[in-house]
């Protein structure tokens, strides 16, 4: 079920909840999002809500379900 969080996005309640963390990349602010699946941190737009699966990794539980990104701090390159 997909429920309005703001003008412009929401969420997903069957969707899982992913941590997504802050960086500025080439001048623009980005959430960085680890993906477990694929194994690669994927950037989105700064904003907490759902998100569909862009990958072609129909194996991926993503893929049906997407997923919703919530802020979780800034981005630490080094500790990843």
């Amino acid at each position: 079920m997909k429920v309005p969080i703001s003008e412009c996005a929401m969420i997903d309640l069957d969707a899982p909840v992913l941590p997504a963390y802050e960086a500025v990349v080439k001048g623009v602010k980005r959430w960085m999002v680890w993906c477990k699946h694929c194994k690669p941190w994927h950037r989105h737009g700064a904003v907490d809500g759902h998100r569909e699966a862009h990958r072609d990794n129909q194996s991926s539980p993503y893929w049906t379900t997407g997923y919703n990104l919530v802020y979780a701090g800034e981005w630490k390159p080094e500790a990843t």
